[in-house]
């Protein structure tokens, strides 16, 4: 195991533990036909799996399941887990209220919900090009002194 990482919160009773492997499994099973990718919802569980992608798929699917059995010792009854191997990683968290909906900062700044991070990138484009307008000009007069 090259890292790990467990939630400080642990869950007890109310079969979280029955959960937890349910969609673990689901994942292990994923990533075999994603080919070597898996993401999912899953009974209040986001899982995500991943390998290097030189691995093959049965070699994805095994070290994926010897990251989950990892997972359930190490981070026993903990909300999250996360755990690097060699050649995969595998990443779980328990939201029992229902997993958070994709609506992450790329999808606000898409739909123009973000105009702070528009204005920073529009007036770092123009920076850009100023700068290399000052540069070109500022190289042209040095060729012209030369000639």
């Amino acid at each position: 195991m090259l890292y790990k990482t467990c939630g400080v919160t642990n869950v007890a009773g109310s079969g979280f533990g029955e959960r937890r492997d349910s969609a673990l499994s689901v994942m292990e099973n994923g990533v075999i036909s994603g080919h070597g990718f898996y993401t999912t919802s899953y009974q209040a569980f986001y899982v995500l799996g991943q390998c290097e992608g030189d691995v093959g798929d049965s070699d994805c699917g095994q070290c994926v399941k010897n990251a989950v059995q990892k997972a359930q010792v190490e981070c026993g009854n903990s909300i999250s887990g996360e755990i690097f191997l060699h050649k995969c990683f595998i990443s779980y968290g328990y939201y029992p209220n229902g997993v958070p909906s994709r609506d992450s900062s790329y999808s606000s700044f898409s739909s123009g919900k973000n105009p702070g991070k528009t204005a920073a990138i529009i007036l770092g484009g123009i920076a850009g090009v100023a700068f290399l307008v000052i540069f070109l000009l500022f190289a042209r007069s040095l060729r012209k002194k030369h000639n």
